[in-house]
């Protein structure tokens, strides 16, 4: 028993049914079966293809971002990214974008380095189309207090994150010659382990030089956020919601600050709460707004988890591989002190 009281899913699943608890003990359940039967079916398929067409964004935009040092293909990278969502999905915490560097590592034959650099480099992506997105929203819809402090500390930290990347991507000689100057005399060991860190993740980031290559992972970041206003959009007319496009931004914003760190496992209740939440600001009655978490939830989902079926048919992976957390977090925490897979340079 005080084994499992130390394990990070125990405690995600406790507070996932906690939650789950709390929206469905009050719902009325004939009320819950008129609204299903109203549901306009129609809506559910260009909902579903936005579902997959975020997917298929994000992953070109990673293909993007490793084009610089090597290509890889569209399909099996398409498959791999998506298990790599779910593996970020299902795991808790961080454990979960831990688990996706080790799989971009293992399956893509990249250093742990850099593929933690290139995910990295999608977060902050995401954070800017996220502030971008709450330019928008907030032109047609005022936030409460609660976010618009959230989003303030997101838009400072990517402003900062993007400054630092800067300038280690320009000043990398400088950083090491002051490192040379400064650290290796007094610990020759961190030196290189430092030096070994900057180079490998550079070559993640390195993408920021190209202005056309950073051009179109914008493009790929705004249409994969695009497509998620778009899921929502349809997800509305399906239930018959009278709302405009921006609400659907609005929803989006609200359950991604809600869901930036995972705590249960598959985000299971924390999402439908959040949704509810959002919904509630809009006066949707709690019936609706409950059954339209759900559905929300399964269309996010039904596509990862088909690619990432077949991803794992076809290589024969199993997800128990990378799914112990200890272990899991302490191969992440020790990643730049360990032998890497060389990564090999464009051919110009």
């Amino acid at each position: 028993m005080p084994f499992i009281l130390k394990k990070k899913q125990f405690w995600g699943v406790l507070i996932a049914c906690g939650i789950l608890i709390f929206l469905f003990y009050d719902l009325d359940l004939p009320r819950t079966v008129e609204v299903a039967r109203r549901l306009s079916l129609w809506h559910f398929i260009p909902a579903l293809i936005c579902a997959a067409l975020i997917i298929v964004f994000k992953a070109l935009r990673w293909i993007t971002i490793v084009s610089k040092v090597r290509k890889i293909l569209f399909w099996p990278t398409l498959s791999l990214y998506a298990t790599a969502q779910i593996i970020a999905v299902i795991l808790p915490a961080l454990t979960g974008q831990a688990g996706r560097i080790i799989l971009f590592s293992k399956k893509g034959e990249f250093t742990k380095t850099y593929a933690f650099s290139t995910i990295f480099l999608e977060v902050v992506l995401d954070g800017a189309g996220l502030i971008g997105l709450m330019l928008i929203g907030s032109s047609f819809f005022v936030f409460p207090r609660e976010y618009r402090f959230i989003s303030y500390i997101i838009g400072a930290a990517m402003l900062i994150l993007l400054i630092l990347f800067y300038a280690s991507l320009h000043f990398q000689e400088e950083i090491e010659r002051f490192g040379y100057d400064k650290i290796r005399r007094r610990s020759p060991k961190f030196f290189l382990i430092l030096r070994k860190f900057i180079r490998s993740f550079n070559e993640g980031i390195s993408v920021m030089k190209s202005t056309d290559k950073l051009f179109i992972i914008s493009i790929f970041t705004f249409l994969a956020w695009a497509s998620h206003v778009g899921e929502v959009f349809f997800l509305f007319h399906m239930f018959n919601i009278n709302l405009p496009i921006t609400a659907a931004v609005v929803v989006i914003i609200i359950n991604y600050l809600a869901l930036m760190v995972p705590i249960t496992p598959g985000n299971l209740g924390s999402f439908q709460l959040a949704v509810v939440a959002a919904l509630n600001i809009f006066s949707v009655p709690k019936t609706e707004a409950v059954l339209f978490s759900i559905i929300l939830y399964l269309i996010d989902m039904l596509p990862m988890m088909i690619l990432s079926g077949f991803f794992i048919f076809k290589e024969h992976f199993p997800i128990s591989e990378i799914s112990r957390d200890e272990e899991l977090i302490a191969e992440v925490e020790k990643m730049v002190t360990e032998p890497s897979v060389p990564v090999e340079e464009e051919q110009s």
